[in-house]
């Protein structure tokens, strides 16, 4: 039974509490029982225009529910859309859709006109939101249930901005206004969207209809909202913010939810300028000016210096996703080729390898990550040197490179020992890119000792380092140059060389998988009989990680813990204690290989 059809056959508190997975009685008890000051925590934000908004940011239980409720409604919607296909009018809140396919509406328009709703959020109050499930047709929701999803929703009686299901419950009200408001505008002939509050009109016409939007009275009034329009908007319960209507014509720069549209969807190359000269400020001091607008202040006036790398790192992976979407390259290999490649390139070089914030392990590709992650979880007598069990759940001591965003492929990680010994070999050069260089932890490539490792690629490491990498070497570890140090998987029994998969036994190996074994060599991989390494680790050892015997892990994470302590003696911090069956290691210099 849909998820649409059950919400419309709730008729009370209890059928609600089933639909979202709590309890009656625990539903309940946060609704009516629970104080506001633990369910809901306040605060405010400021704008970018300057002013403060009121964040009411649900926590705990009522958090979980709300959760809940978003993801019921959203699979309400996407029910209800399926059955009567149209285009989206409102982008925002929407599985892929988004302020670039908002802006994609209005590219190379002669006139583009914005309209922003006031106080869009406290528009929806209790009355409305209960009102809205009653007698929408595309809901008609039994009064008991429409109450109760109201009370969910609604804090203070408003859809509080911070709640997981308030973005949802606004957009299916505000159909109603696009539906009205699309009309308009094809009686007009332009082209109409919606993300959040934000309207937007287009057109290639000589002169903009009157209807829509006309010159206002002078220069501090230059455009106004139109009869028409408003007559739609206000009749529809909401309100113009006339101080934010902007008409923007052709020749000058157009804007759509923050993005320019003159001729394709684009970041502005004021923004862009900004980042480049963030990073260039971060490389050479380790800190950067970035925009924090005060209440009061006009934009872009409160400046203040911050050396964390989030706020850049949003901003430069907005710019990458908006460049990859506007170009669109049909060659999904140059899909990833983006204006501006070598300053996002030497951010995530930064980011990952200058200045991290715990010791990054980078292996081999992802499913070794997965290895890892619970051989460190499962491993208790290592934490809480590689990780620990918080009240907030397991935190790792230890970062492990993802291959699972678009950072590795910036980077040129794209998994395997080859890309994983070029980043090596050009690791000393990059470096030089940046006169700070904190490196406060160690780099550890993790590879496997294979075939891969072979003579020539132990040679070359040898002549670039001057250390012996080879397989006989009875090293645990090498510093290779500055916080790079090499791991090699260590050698099991009476196997002259080994791969990670060969540190697990061989009960684990031989867990079938429908029907099916794990097989490590290509010669002899039947598919018929064998899995691969990627449903092995993601379908055998995830799911069976906590039977599964860590053991022969041991070592390779005793080689992880040795390179802190290296590493920390290096840097004449305080090392990790040793543990119990590891011996203790001498201190070694920058270019051995340690005994």
């Amino acid at each position: 039974m849909s998820k649409l059809s059950l919400l419309k056959s709730a008729s009370s508190l209890s059928d609600v509490a089933d639909l979202l997975g709590f309890s009656p009685s625990g539903l309940s008890f946060v609704l009516y029982k629970q104080s506001a000051l633990a369910k809901y925590k306040k605060f405010e934000i400021h704008k970018k225009t300057g002013g403060t908004r009121d964040i009411c940011a649900p926590i705990g239980a009522m958090k979980a529910i709300q959760r809940e409720l978003a993801t019921v409604l959203n699979a309400c919607r996407a029910e209800i859309l399926e059955a009567t296909p149209r285009r989206p009018l409102s982008h925002g809140f929407r599985e892929s859709l988004s302020i670039i396919t908002n802006a994609q509406n209005h590219t190379a328009r002669r006139h583009v006109l914005n309209v922003d709703l006031a106080d869009f959020f406290p528009t929806f109050n209790f009355g409305r939101v209960r009102g809205f499930f009653l007698k929408d047709k595309d809901f008609f929701l039994n009064e008991k249930a429409a109450t109760v999803l109201a009370q969910i929703a609604c804090f203070e009686n408003t859809l509080p901005q911070g709640s997981p299901c308030s973005p949802v419950i606004a957009d299916m009200i505000a159909h109603v206004l696009d539906v009205r408001l699309v009309g308009l505008a094809k009686k007009n002939r332009v082209t109409y969207s919606r993300y959040a509050d934000d309207l937007t009109f287009s057109t290639n016409q000589k002169d903009f209809p009157e209807d829509l939007a006309k010159p206002g009275a002078g220069p501090a009034d230059p455009w106004i909202v139109g009869d028409e329009l408003l007559k739609k908007i206000e009749g529809a319960a909401f309100k113009v913010n006339p101080t934010k209507t902007r008409m923007q014509f052709r020749g000058s720069r157009q804007v759509v939810t923050g993005l320019t549209v003159n001729t394709k969807v684009n970041i502005s190359q004021r923004y862009w300028r900004s980042i480049r000269s963030m990073c260039h400020a971060l490389f050479q001091k380790g800190e950067y000016h970035h925009p924090a607008p005060k209440a009061g202040t006009p934009p872009g006036s409160a400046l203040v210096m911050i050396n964390s790398l989030e706020p850049l790192a949003g901003m430069l992976s907005h710019a990458y996703h908006v460049k990859r979407k506007s170009l669109r390259f049909p060659d999904e290999k140059k899909e990833d080729v983006v204006f501006g490649q070598t300053d996002h390139r030497r951010f995530w070089f930064y980011k990952a390898f200058v200045a991290p914030t715990r010791p990054l392990i980078v292996c081999e590709g992802p499913t070794d990550n997965i290895y890892l992650r619970n051989a460190i979880r499962r491993l208790t007598a290592y934490h809480p040197k590689l990780g620990n069990m918080t009240p907030h759940g397991f935190k790792y001591g230890v970062a492990l490179f993802s291959y699972t965003n678009q950072i590795h492929k910036i980077l040129g990680i794209s998994g395997g020992i080859g890309p994983l010994l070029t980043l090596v070999h050009g690791y000393k050069k990059q470096l030089k890119e940046y006169k700070f260089r904190p490196m406060a932890h160690p780099v550890i490539v993790l590879v496997d000792n294979d075939t891969a490792l072979g003579q020539k690629v132990c040679n070359s490491l040898k002549k670039h380092f001057g250390v012996d990498v080879t397989h006989h070497s009875p090293s645990s570890f090498f510093h290779l140059t500055d916080n790079l140090y090499l791991v090699k998987t260590p050698l099991v029994g009476i196997l002259a060389m080994t791969c990670i998969e060969d540190l697990f036994d061989a009960a684990t190996k031989a867990m079938p998988l429908d029907g099916k074994t794990f097989h490590t060599e290509k010669a002899g991989f039947d598919p018929t009989k064998h899995i691969g390494k990627a449903p092995f680790a993601t379908k055998v050892v995830s799911p069976n990680a906590a039977a599964i015997s860590w053991n022969g892990f041991v070592p390779l994470l005793d080689r992880i813990v040795a390179v802190q302590n290296d590493y920390s003696a290096k840097l004449g911090t305080t090392p990790l204690a040793a543990l119990p069956h590891t011996p203790t290691l001498a201190p070694l210099s920058p270019a051995a290989g340690h005994p």
